[in-house]
């Protein structure tokens, strides 16, 4: 076994020990949930008698159809239509400006932040028969 496998297998090991860490904490979650049920949104911290504090917060996500409440709530003052407009960068037309048009990219380069992400590290191992 040469050391890059050595070290996927140890990879493999850690994967595993952290996917059921993860499954056991998430467990261990829902039985604290059923003893106290968290609010439907908000926080709250519980103390327990040794002092343990123990903070729950709850929360609603929202997903609309955005051209359905947009035409619900044209009549609506604009200050009170829970619809907002994002204007952001367009990641993927950045990384083409900047792989085939340099010329350009030099010009918009000052307004842009580029840093390296976390690079992604996937390992497969293959069937056992």
């Amino acid at each position: 076994m040469n050391e890059i496998e050595r070290l996927a297998s140890h990879w493999q090991a850690a994967k595993q020990n952290e996917d059921a860490a993860r499954e056991k904490r998430v467990a261990i979650e829902q039985e604290m949930l059923a003893l106290h049920p968290a609010r439907e949104e908000g926080s709250e911290t519980i103390t327990t008698p040794l002092g343990v504090k123990i903070k729950l917060t709850g929360k609603l996500t929202y997903r609309a159809n955005v051209e359905q409440l947009q035409a619900l709530t044209t009549a609506w003052p604009e200050a009170l239509r829970p619809i907002k407009t994002e204007i952001k960068a367009d990641e993927s037309a950045l990384k083409i400006l900047r792989a085939e048009r340099p010329d350009l990219w030099r010009q918009i380069a000052p307004a842009v932040e580029t840093k390296a992400a976390k690079v992604g590290v996937a390992v497969t191992f293959p069937e056992v028969n």
